[in-house]
């Protein structure tokens, strides 16, 4: 063998290194299930605020031509009954907080009577 082929040699096996080497990593980048899962995330979220940015706009344009074309004593209405539901919300949970305390002390008392 000449040195001229040793070196031709050399050279195909250094070639034939790089190129399993590219090999490997595209397999271990094919394998890196978290990294797809990540980029993948990456990709659904960007999509998803640009969604919500989008629903967002809209929601303002249709709202300012809901105020437009509703009636100034329509509004005042509408703002009164929102008050009122926020009112009674407070009243609500206070009543559903007590009816809990209520069923507990029950269930509380229940047991105590069983030991």
């Amino acid at each position: 063998m000449t040195s001229e082929e040793q070196a031709e040699l050399k050279q195909e096996i250094e070639r034939t290194r790089e190129q399993l080497g590219e090999t490997v990593e595209a397999l271990a980048a094919r394998a890196d299930v978290k990294a797809q899962a990540r980029a993948k995330v990456s990709q659904v979220t960007g999509r998803l605020r640009s969604r919500t940015a989008q629903a967002r706009q809209q929601a303002a344009v249709a709202a300012e031509r809901l105020s437009k074309a509703t009636p100034d004593p329509v509004q005042r209405v509408a703002v009164k009954t929102a008050a009122a539901g926020r009112d009674r919300r407070v009243q609500l949970m206070t009543a559903a907080g007590a009816a809990g305390a209520v069923v507990l002390a029950w269930l509380l008392i229940a047991r105590w009577r069983q030991r």
